[in-house]
């Protein structure tokens, strides 16, 4: 495991109030909790939803929560009752101690508990405000209720881009949209940060998970309003992808080839695959003539690549300064071996003294993607007393709001 400098806290000294639930908007502050955030996840009495969530996915074991692990490592819980005078004013108060405000709730029910942007400045004057939605927050849809698999999968795109035509759109990942569009999140809540910092002047930000498709897939968007269906359709022809596409091994493995430079690798990638013939092949003569012959080109790397097992392939491309990766399975992907060794993977301990893994963000500050200090994500309302306490509410009163169920 990589070493953890204690100088990849960026956000120490921040505090981030959060109003959200499930997962878009919370891995964002996974992150920033792992570099050094102090995250407060308000949640209400009854808990985020994400906690009890059945989808037999298998993220429940004996002792955790799998996606509570990694969407929420590092964090308190507060559990307030918003809907009430009392709870509403306890938020305010801690709004008055934060630097971010983070939120998933929709504008409409936003405004409904009256926490609109002018209310929590008036409060805090110099609180960023950051906002995560499904389709944005302008047109006639922005209080639409959003997911990853709806608004980010099928509306963004990515459904169509990947399923083959005819077919019933693929099924998305468990929160491949989400934890994307969390990125963007982050990245969002840094700048307006560095920008106070320099400027003295908060901001508000908005990301949404259409915005996040559509940046992802915008290689593909930009060229679809550039011409037409049909030249888009011809650019994405199968045929001109005979050196940047997967095939089968003999055991049923995959190879992914990506030779963006159509002639660097040709020759060798022939001689690798004891096909030196197809050098002198008149329908591979060039590289034109491979784009233009392409499904024979497929065709015979296909015959290639089946007469050999995953292992033989590793051997005879091992050493080979060229971009091919075998397509992995999950299971691999976890215990990858150039994973382990930069670190994004690390541990958490649950309160039974379980260890669970889950996975680092993407960028790693002097040397290291781990937190200097991993912690588990908190039980319901587990820091209320002492984050109330910390803003000024007593004993009294706090057993008082308690009793009533203003706060668990």
């Amino acid at each position: 495991m990589s070493t953890r400098p204690a100088t990849n806290q960026m956000f120490k000294g921040v505090r981030v109030v959060e109003l959200a639930q499930f997962v878009f908007v919370p891995a964002a502050t996974a992150v920033m909790a792992d570099l050094g955030a102090e995250v407060i996840h308000v949640e209400a009495v009854t808990g985020d939803p994400y906690r009890t969530l059945a989808i037999n996915d298998g993220r429940q074991t004996a002792s955790a929560n799998l996606s509570m692990e990694q969407n929420n490592r590092g964090k308190k819980s507060v559990a307030i009752d918003m809907k009430t005078a009392e709870g509403r004013e306890l938020f305010l108060k801690l709004i008055e101690t934060a630097d971010v405000f983070l939120t998933s709730v929709r504008p409409a029910a936003l405004a409904r508990l009256n926490l609109g942007i002018d209310i929590l400045r008036k409060r805090n004057p110099k609180i960023i405000y950051a906002h995560g939605n499904g389709l944005g927050f302008k047109g006639e849809e922005a209080d639409r209720p959003g997911y990853d698999a709806s608004c980010f999968w099928a509306r963004g795109g990515f459904a169509h881009a990947l399923t083959p035509p005819g077919e019933r759109p693929i099924r998305p990942r468990a929160a491949l949209g989400d934890h994307a569009g969390a990125m963007n999140i982050a990245f969002g809540i840094a700048a307006a940060l560095f920008n106070r910092e320099r400027t003295g002047e908060p901001a508000s930000l908005e990301v949404s998970l259409l915005s996040s498709a559509m940046w992802i897939l915008s290689a593909d968007v930009c060229i679809s309003m550039a011409v037409s269906e049909e030249a888009y359709n011809s650019a994405m022809s199968e045929r001109l992808y005979a050196q940047k596409r997967a095939y089968r091994t003999q055991d049923g493995r995959y190879i992914q080839l990506m030779f963006l430079d159509p002639v660097r690798y040709w020759s060798e990638l022939c001689e690798r695959v004891e096909r030196v013939d197809l050098i002198a092949d008149p329908r591979f003569s060039d590289a034109p003539s491979r784009d233009e012959n392409g499904a024979a080109l497929t065709s015979e790397l296909d015959a290639a690549f089946a007469r050999k097992s995953l292992a033989e392939w590793r051997a005879r491309f091992h050493g080979w300064d060229a971009p091919w990766e075998v397509a992995q399975s999950i299971a691999e992907v976890a215990t990858d071996p150039q994973a382990i060794a930069n670190g994004y993977v690390f541990d958490v301990t649950v309160p039974d003294g379980t260890p669970v893994t889950v996975v680092a963000g993407p960028v790693s500050f002097n040397g290291s993607a781990v937190p200097v200090d991993p912690r588990r994500s908190p039980h319901l309302g587990e820091h209320s007393d002492e984050i109330l306490h910390g803003i000024g509410i007593d004993t009294e009163y706090l057993a008082s709001c308690r009793a009533k169920g203003i706060v668990c």
